[in-house]
């Protein structure tokens, strides 16, 4: 390699590294932001941040587990409250507090869960008036419930579990109860349990789902390491043959990052001045316009595909360099695709144990840690069918296209072509690993998060290596992302 070659190659890099930082710190910032607001409630402002879904889920996986009481009555109400016990942390948000009082209500008696949400400190109107509102709800249901038991000649925990009417408040404040607290605000009504028991029933679902595929892709994992190792399969990627060629992918992608970041914050700029412009005061731009430019700003950056050609390669070369072929056939390369997603299925096992390793570790170091979350699945809580649509082809469609062409294509080629290319082994796991970092980097789930996105990005990297073309890699992407939104979907259904 010469002087002029080495100089491009540490400009490439030291471009790719710098705008992996500035997403990253994006990133960081908008779930700083985030932070600040489900903090909100201890400055004196009249806001409650509302419930959020990692607390929801709690609260129905304990509301499922006391109505199964009646088969299992050894369980006492401390043992059924215990799995929820991290809602009513003193630094926990004011809502997952309040949420904690109404499971107290539910499972140990209305007048024990009126105690406990009184106790609760308040340094804001809105907070004040939200937990106060939440007590009177709670004193009435004891009362009633307390006049249903001595009518019927007997009083016991399980009658006051089980919510009768309110009408203590007017229908105005009890929307605003459970706009802040979500579930735990329909809990105080009497159909809580069948939502809970549904949640339930899709969290076991989800698991034997997983269950299935791990155990599925760890047997495809040694079938494919068996038959590369009698040579029964080969891999079929092809690399670039010269430095020029192989920099040149590393520059495409650099170039790819900075138009990505580019046309992602233009596609939020012009939403906004759209909503500046075109609506009135105080109306939103409709979510699914915002995706609909998310989506065009996405393709839109795989223009920077005209930069090599520019550069002496041509886009036939191109083309077979990063994968943009159909490999054995568009059918077969789909098919493995399947298998491609349940390989990489324990990556992300294996990811997922680092990262709880690594969030135990930071909470004994820097106290509790936000959970890890991604926007597209924060939208379907109240997604309407439209923006349900639009949220699948950005995240099944747009994002497995172009983000395996960047990632698994540019990237993974340019690493594979310069890093020992003639030491197979050595040369794919430092190029399917140092991808898979950046990859995981620049999503919005968090440092602590990027083992477990970057083993399933690992998975992919495999499947790319061995097939030669993205449509495995692409098709996987697009599996794994619909399952993880129709799972959300469900579970916020």
């Amino acid at each position: 390699m010469i002087n002029s070659e080495k100089l491009r190659l540490s400009c490439v890099w030291v471009s790719i590294l710098l705008i992996t930082l500035f997403t990253a710190f994006l990133q960081s910032f908008r779930a700083g932001d985030e932070a600040e607001v489900v903090d909100a409630p201890v400055v004196e402002v009249d806001f409650v941040a509302p419930i959020q879904m990692q607390s929801e889920l709690m609260g129905k996986i304990v509301i499922a587990v006391d109505g199964l009481r009646s088969i299992a009555p050894s369980m006492s109400s401390q043992q059924i409250l215990e799995s929820a016990k991290p809602l009513c942390e003193p630094d926990a948000p004011l809502a997952d507090r309040l949420g904690y009082s109404v499971l107290v209500g539910r499972v140990s008696g209305w007048t024990l869960g009126a105690d406990q949400a009184r106790a609760i400190e308040t340094e804001s109107v809105a907070a004040t008036t939200l937990r106060d509102d939440l007590v009177a709800v709670m004193e009435s249901l004891a009362a009633t419930t307390d006049a249903a038991s001595s009518v019927d000649g007997q009083i016991d925990s399980s009658t006051d579990a089980t919510p009768p009417s309110i009408d203590v408040l007017s229908t105005q404040r009890m929307e605003a109860i459970e706009q802040s607290l979500g579930f735990f605000g329909r809990a105080l009504g009497s159909h809580a349990d069948e939502e809970a028991t549904r949640t339930v029933v899709v969290i076991v679902f989800v698991a034997l789902w997983y269950c299935v595929v791990f155990f599925s892709g760890l047997t495809a994992l040694l079938v494919l390491g068996v038959c590369l190792g009698r040579g029964a399969i080969k891999p079929r990627i092809e690399l670039a043959h010269d430095t020029h060629t192989s920099i040149v992918l590393g520059e495409t992608f650099a170039v790819w990052m900075v138009a990505f970041l580019g046309l992602t914050i233009g596609a939020m700029l012009l939403g906004d001045l759209v909503t500046m412009l075109c609506l009135e005061e105080g109306d939103e731009l409709p979510a699914a316009m915002r995706l609909a430019l998310s989506i065009g700003a996405m393709f839109a950056s795989l223009l920077v595909l005209a930069y090599p050609r520019l550069r002496g390669v041509s886009f036939a070369q191109l083309r077979q360099l990063i994968g943009l072929n159909t490999g054995q056939g568009l059918v077969r390369e789909s098919l493995c695709g399947i298998s491609c997603y349940v390989s990489a299925i324990p990556f992300l096992a294996a990811g997922l144990l680092v990262f709880m390793v690594l969030t135990m570790l930071s909470e004994a170091l820097m106290g509790k840690q936000p959970q890890p979350s991604h926007p597209a699945v924060e939208m379907l809580g109240g997604a309407s069918g439209i923006e349900i649509v639009m949220l699948l082809l950005l995240a099944s469609v747009a994002a497995p296209i172009v983000e395996e062409i960047a990632f698994r294509g540019l990237l993974y080629g340019h690493l594979r072509a310069l890093v020992a290319p003639r030491i197979r082994l050595v040369s794919a796991v430092v190029a399917a690993v140092s991808s898979s970092f950046i990859f995981a980097a620049i999503h919005p789930q968090g440092a602590l998060f990027v083992p477990a996105l970057g083993g399933l990005a690992v998975g992919f990297c495999l499947y790319r290596e061995v097939r030669g073309s993205l449509i495995a890699p692409m098709v996987a992407h697009g599996i794994n992302n619909a399952v993880t939104l129709t799972i959300g979907l469900t579970l916020l259904s």
